[in-house]
């Protein structure tokens, strides 16, 4: 009786490996649907329906516990997928909710909660990292406006941040500003950057141009030498490199750096897809650590398999998006639907069971860069992982009959 019911068990077990292998395969041919009214992306208002009802019942707070900037980062991120999911939309109740929802994380984030951790007594009050994703966040509310709709205190905001960002890049020897004390991450100061970019961009205006020029030189004195990418982490005084080009990072800063430099992006791009790009059974990943080099998981890499990195990775297919490299966008877009578990229900979606609220943050603003239907287009990708899967699949399947 003992030995029956464990070979049960062991049939039980392989029956839910069979069963996983083929959702798994089901999962990598979705494709999003689109309203037919005005044409917005439904599962990308899906996630954020339920990235509303999760973060206003404290969420982002619930992430702080898990990284010291949990409560801005998730939060920075729901407001920026609304933004670009409002971006294409007519005027009406939807952009409207948009621009509410972008206003309560704007709230958020100028809160004392938002501002809790971060320093007050850097040469750029509270750090470039605070400093850089309020101002983005901002100047992407303002460009869903005209003129003469946006609110003047918070394009005065908008200004004075920018200012003080400038000033403190001007006043200093190094690119990098620290975003704590002693601790300098250059994708921070991209992004501080590219809302200097925008600010001129949206204003018509050359405020920040010399600014930028002169930034951008000193970046260019200071690349990682072995992958000719901007680092990892930089010394906080000189802005030596201390950690060279990482997934993770990279893919963030090529989602920005577009808007500050076309050029300087290209170029970049281009040293990130030889060095990070690679693919496991025919599935394509971002690698967390350059090819050649190995390393552990940590805080800003999430979790590391098989060398894949799970945020480069989130993060890398809105890159693609951006720099127009469809097929690895549907690729990295349809692997994260199939092994981030997603389900929908009620009109909300959400990954990974819905225990990570900054894992549905990530994933809503990278899929908020498909704004229309047959945006991205792929051509037969699947076949390498389908006949791996095969393979398996036949292998569990005699076990099951063996056993």
């Amino acid at each position: 009786m003992f030995l029956k019911l464990i070979k049960r068990c062991f049939q039980a077990f392989f029956t839910g490996l069979l069963l996983l292998i083929l959702f798994l395969n089901f999962k990598l041919y979705y494709s999003p649907d689109f309203s037919t009214s005005n044409g917005h992306n439904e599962d990308v208002l899906a996630q954020l329906n339920y990235l509303e009802q999760e973060l206003h019942a404290g969420a982002a707070e619930d992430m702080q516990q898990l990284f010291p900037e949990g409560h801005v980062f998730t939060t920075v991120l729901y407001g920026l997928a609304w933004a670009d999911f409002a971006d294409p939309l007519p005027n009406g109740e939807l952009k409207a909710r948009a621009l509410r929802e972008i206003d309560w994380a704007l709230a958020e984030i100028n809160s004392p909660k938002g501002k809790a951790v971060f320093s007050t007594d850097l040469p750029l009050h509270l750090g470039v990292y605070y400093r850089g994703w309020q101002n983005y966040l901002l100047c992407k509310k303002l460009g869903l406006q005209t003129p003469e709709n946006r609110d003047r205190l918070q394009v005065n905001q908008f200004r004075d941040n920018a200012d003080a960002i400038a000033t403190a890049f001007e006043n200093s020897p190094t690119p990098f500003l620290e975003s704590y004390h002693d601790a300098s991450w250059p994708a921070d100061n991209v992004i501080a950057m590219a809302s200097l970019a925008n600010y001129d961009r949206l204003f018509n205006s050359y405020r920040y141009q010399k600014t930028k020029a002169d930034w951008l030189e000193k970046v260019r004195l200071r690349l990682d030498g072995k992958t000719k990418l901007i680092p990892h982490y930089t010394e906080a005084r000189n802005g030596r490199v201390m950690e060279g080009a990482r997934g993770s990072s990279q893919s963030l800063i090529l989602c920005f750096l577009p808007e500050i430099d076309s050029i300087f992006a290209v170029e970049q791009h281009a040293f990130y897809e030889k060095a990070f790009v690679d693919t496991r059974l025919g599935l394509t990943g971002i690698r967390e650590y350059p090819k050649g080099q190995e390393g552990d998981g940590d805080i800003d890499s999430g979790p590391v398999i098989w060398g894949i990195g799970g945020a480069a990775s989130l993060v890398g297919q809105r890159a693609a998006g951006i720099h127009k490299k469809e097929q690895r966008f549907v690729e990295l877009r349809n692997s994260v639907e199939a092994f981030g578990t997603a389900y929908q229900w009620n009109g909300k979606k959400r990954f990974v069971f819905g225990q990570l609220a900054v894992a549905d943050a990530f994933i809503a603003w990278a899929n908020a860069v498909e704004q229309r239907k047959g945006q991205f287009k792929s051509s037969s990708w699947r076949g390498t992982f389908q006949l791996s899967s095969l393979g398996l699949f036949l292998l569990i399947g005699w076990m099951i009959y063996r056993i």
